[in-house]
């Protein structure tokens, strides 16, 4: 019962579809559930004694009980802290962007107000563009060096309402995503019947996260995204 409580949270909530992979959802879980599963009995049965009195039984139990809630509690903060928070669209691809990626104070120099606290139902579509100010632009290169890149920074930020149309123009042909993966050739197809739309009126982009990458499908003509596929994006060495 608890597992499937704490998977409805990370699927509902924290790690929608198709981030819970795409972010190490499955991972965080599966040690979760083994320690606190393996936990309780592991050390009953270590410390189990029949001969013991039905209260020192009880008090044996009760601190297993406590061990137990406090490695699930430990373990579900570790999944909040790192839940998907944010898909930032920028140079052409998408990025996911989890909550231990951003500081307070990056937070709190985010320009909309929308973007100064950390969604808590799944990320936010936001668009992101390299700065003009010299200053600022540097800023954002040398941070590379030390694995902060564009879409780490809140302050550049802007509602992706706003910039669709750049993405549609952006987005690469539905014949190359086919290339890149001619084994999954007739789930593209699948994918594309589904939105209703011709494959000429759709593109791809890629969206990079930590343990898979994805093909994000959008339309055109705007932009809009209508559905991601689990799939190379990219051109594999």
């Amino acid at each position: 019962m608890i597992a499937v409580v704490v998977l409805a949270l990370m699927l509902l909530l924290w790690y929608a579809p198709p981030f819970f992979s795409a972010a190490g959802g499955h991972q965080v879980l599966l040690i979760l559930l083994g320690v606190d599963v393996t936990l309780g009995p592991l050390i009953t049965l270590i410390i189990f004694n029949p001969q013991k009195t039905r209260k020192a039984l009880a008090f044996d139990l009760s601190v297993i009980a406590i061990l137990q809630i406090s490695a699930l509690i430990y373990g579900m903060s570790i999944m909040f802290q790192t839940r998907p928070v944010f898909v930032v669209f920028s140079m052409n691809s998408f990025d996911l962007v989890t909550a231990n990626l951003l500081s307070k104070e990056d937070i709190a120099k985010a320009k909309y107000p929308d973007y100064r606290s950390l969604p808590l139902t799944g990320p936010v579509y936001v668009y992101s563009e390299m700065p003009t100010d010299i200053k600022e632009k540097n800023e954002v290169v040398l941070s590379a060096f030390s694995g902060k890149d564009l879409p780490q920074f809140p302050q550049y930020y802007q509602p992706y309402s706003e910039h669709m149309s750049a993405v549609g123009q952006a987005a690469k042909p539905i014949a190359e995503l086919k290339k890149l993966n001619p084994d999954r050739i007739a789930e593209i197809e699948n994918a594309v019947r589904a939105t209703g739309l011709t494959e000429a009126g759709l593109g791809f982009l890629p969206l990079r996260a930590k343990y898979e990458n994805i093909a994000v499908v959008v339309r055109k003509s705007d932009g809009k995204v209508l559905t991601t596929l689990k799939m190379s994006p990219w051109q594999v060495p």
